[in-house]
């Protein structure tokens, strides 16, 4: 059974003259005609007209949308992109209601805003913004949020920004210290540092020493507590929707592999943690510049940026159980960073039993007033990192 040009001109919403011109330019022919010689449309087509839709509704041309539908991409890819084409255009609406926030505040405080604050405002996040200075570098300014669950629980904890940038400034300065490149440049304020202006790659970084949380998920068999033999290296799509999938690189198969990440998201898919989430050519996918010499690169990076804090950490009596970074490229210089921040929120570091880094706040293990002191003391000893 088919659709007749009537019903799938109601459901999208286009015209029947437009249905008949995506025919004539060869962009979207029904499946076959009635005995009567009337068009009919097959379920296919209806997707297809999907795609072209959506492209269409983000300002691809008609031209732009044939060549992109004739790429040996699936439907799914084909989803994912303007998936990620959308939440790049939500980032920057979100980095414009910034701006124009900056510029009431201004008006009613009767202040100048800054250069930066006036033209700079490239995103926002949950818990930081990001301004472009406009001579390479960009200001990073924390903000008061904490959240979990990717956004879906939020409070706000008046102070946090400055001890969240505390503790940045004195981990990135403990890392130019022991030569591992990053962004950062200078602390301007209490709750801004400066940083090279990067190109980032949409991974999630990270090394573990102790088996614990989204670990155990995926590996059931593994006791909680657990001193690994060897540093663990993981790589996670920055992707807040599908719970950051965990990565595989096969690059001699040119195949990416995403993974359940935990048991949040295996809980919502009906799968277990670890589970194979699905595959595709990673000559296809958003990722299809990564090299296994980049690979590599990140791995070396994260393993020593988590080896040297873990030991400042223990100078100090801490037990650093793992860490979350991420990397980009200089914009100018095109060498590869440690960008982003390292704060509470970076990595699970415990003093005994005491946990303090932002864990508290997830598992709801302690009071907003207490994890705020935790940010605080975290920042305090930091300044003791040589």
């Amino acid at each position: 059974m088919g659709y007749t040009v009537g019903e799938v001109a109601r459901w999208s919403g286009v015209t029947v003259r437009t249905l008949h011109h995506y025919e004539h330019i060869a962009l979207l022919a029904p499946a076959g005609r009635s005995p009567s010689g009337y068009r009919l449309y097959d379920d296919a087509d209806l997707e297809r007209l999907q795609q072209i839709l959506f492209y269409r509704e983000l300002g691809f041309s008609l031209e732009h949308i044939a060549v992109a539908l004739a790429s040996p991409a699936d439907a799914g890819d084909h989803l994912a992109s303007q998936r990620e084409v959308l939440l790049d255009r939500i980032r920057r609406l979100e980095g414009l209601v910034t701006a124009l926030d900056h510029a009431m505040e201004a008006k009613t405080m009767g202040t100048i805003p800054t250069p930066a604050e006036r033209f700079g405002a490239l995103d926002e996040g949950k818990t930081k913004v990001i301004l472009d200075a406009g001579d390479g570098t960009v200001l990073i300014r924390s903000k008061d949020a904490i959240t979990a669950g990717d956004g879906a629980r939020r409070d706000v904890l008046d102070g946090k920004a400055a001890s969240s940038t505390t503790t940045t400034c004195n981990i990135f300065r403990l890392l130019d210290a022991r030569q591992v490149p990053t962004h950062f440049v200078e602390q301007v304020d209490p709750v801004t540092f400066r940083a090279r202006h990067v190109e980032m790659i949409p991974v999630e970084l990270v090394a573990r020493r102790i088996a614990t949380g989204s670990f155990l998920d995926r590996n059931a068999d593994i006791a909680d507590g657990t001193v690994l033999a060897h540093l663990v290296f993981e790589v996670f799509e920055k992707d807040d929707a599908n719970h950051d999938p965990l990565l595989e690189f096969d690059f001699a198969g040119d195949v990416l592999r995403r993974f359940v990440p935990n048991a949040t998201a295996a809980g919502e898919l009906g799968v277990e943690a670890g589970d194979l989430l699905g595959e595709q050519p990673l000559s296809q996918s958003r990722y299809a510049a990564v090299t296994p010499e980049l690979v590599d690169q990140l791995r070396d990076l994260t393993l020593r940026t988590f080896e040297i804090i873990e030991q400042a950490w223990a100078d100090l009596g801490g037990t650093y159980i793992d860490v979350k970074i991420e990397c980009g490229f200089d914009r100018e210089t095109g060498d590869l960073l440690v960008a982003d921040v390292i704060d509470s929120d970076s990595g699970r570091l415990r003093f005994g039993d005491k946990e303090m880094s932002k864990q508290a706040y997830r598992d709801g293990s302690q009071s907003l007033p207490d994890i705020k002191k935790n940010f605080d003391d975290v920042a305090e000893l930091t300044q003791h990192f040589a």
